[in-house]
């Protein structure tokens, strides 16, 4: 019997999806007539043929009928009277019914290993039932419920989203559309990282050897020693960042300032700490203290963002990513790759896609040549 090898068996939990398929089975199979025909035989249709059609359509829809839910339509001699009953089985409006597919839908969760796309099935299937019920949810509210059943390891896409919504409001399609495609870039991207290999810098002097006949582009620029003079205490041979002058006055006053100057190219500024800080001095390195505890350091030698730390992580997928060439030629294995994001308590935020897991690592740097890619910008000597 065609069909046979795709339809499913109606249970007390997918009519939703069970009436349709079988629909559209009978209409195929010209057996919807019985079903739809209330004042009985259609004009024109002998005796003989309309027994034999209802008879066909009871036995093709209860083949499909599960054993829990057989005993409701097993003496039904009528295929219109068999299918309201079914209809009024599983399509009662009741408070009760709507407060069970409410309670469904807002706990619906996402499980990383199943596919987005079958989530978006299931989330729809609920959405779908809760129409029946006459209880329509609008766009938006289906758009922010959809995100909200991402877990924690989806917070840095689910971030990025929210906030380029235009005009703040988010849509159905627009959601469904970043889903898919962080999916097929998150699958691409464990793929294409196998093997790879990211040159980081941890020794910021300039290395003795290039590597094998002098080939090879040195990753790490030489340290020029400052030879100016302090923009805070006068005193010549330290830049105000390494004051301690400046550290001690920071210390009494409970960081509580904000100063910014400039200086030919060379740009320094410091800031309270309730904000980002980002340091960057001639040739020296740029830094980003979330005020925790915790420094990024920007480098222009980094092929990719990199950092020691698992529990940064907001995705992480583990596996054989190739090694890390440090500073002093050494290797260190990438032990897994995913996105972190930077958060402040003034809600500024810094989302860091692709970012390599290095354990021998003990620097977290950002890529200038990654962030110029994805559209930042940065200003340095």
């Amino acid at each position: 019997m065609e069909g046979r090898s795709t339809m499913i068996k109606l249970n007390h939990s997918n009519w939703i999806t069970w009436k349709p398929r079988m629909e559209d089975i009978l209409y195929c199979k010209d057996l919807h007539e019985p079903i739809e025909g209330a004042t009985g035989r259609p004009e024109g249709t002998s005796e003989a043929a309309w027994t034999k059609s209802n008879r066909k359509a009871i036995g093709y829809i209860r083949e499909w009928v599960d054993e829990s839910v057989f005993h409701h339509v097993s003496n039904e001699t009528n295929a219109h009277d068999l299918w309201k009953k079914l209809e009024s089985l599983f399509e009662k409006k009741t408070a009760a019914k709507k407060a069970f597919l409410f309670k469904e839908l807002v706990n619906l969760k996402y499980r990383d290993g199943i596919s987005v796309t079958e989530h978006m099935n299931n989330f729809q299937g609920v959405i779908n039932q809760l129409t029946t019920m006459e209880m329509k949810i609008d766009d938006e509210m289906q758009a922010l419920l959809l995100l909200g059943s991402l877990p924690d390891s989806w917070e840095t896409f689910v971030v990025t989203v929210s906030n380029s919504a235009p005009d703040g409001k988010l849509s159905m399609s627009n959601v469904k559309d970043n889903l898919q495609n962080e999916e097929t870039r998150r699958k691409s991207s464990g793929a294409s990282s196998s093997g790879s290999q990211v040159f980081v810098v941890e020794n910021r002097g300039r290395s003795k050897s290039r590597g094998p006949k002098g080939h090879g582009r040195s990753v790490s620029r030489s340290k020029t020693r400052f030879t100016g003079k302090c923009h805070h205490c006068g005193i010549v041979g330290h830049m105000r960042r390494n004051c301690h002058k400046l550290r001690k006055e920071q210390k009494e006053n409970g960081n509580n300032y904000q100063k910014k100057e400039d200086n030919n190219n060379n740009t320094t500024a410091a800031v309270s700490h309730e904000e980002c800080e980002f340091l960057c001095v001639g040739d020296e390195c740029l830094h980003v203290d979330n005020c925790l505890g915790v420094q990024w350091v920007v480098d222009s030698g980094a092929a990719f963002h990199a950092t020691s730390h698992e529990e940064f992580f907001t995705t992480y997928k583990a596996g054989d990513f190739g090694t890390a060439k440090m500073g002093n030629e050494s290797y260190s294995k990438i032990s897994g790759i995913g996105d972190i994001c930077l958060l402040t308590d003034v809600g500024c935020q810094l989302i860091l896609k692709d970012v390599r897991h290095v354990p021998g690592l003990r620097l977290n740097l950002l890529s200038t040549g990654v962030l110029d890619q994805e559209g930042y910008h940065h200003h340095g000597g």
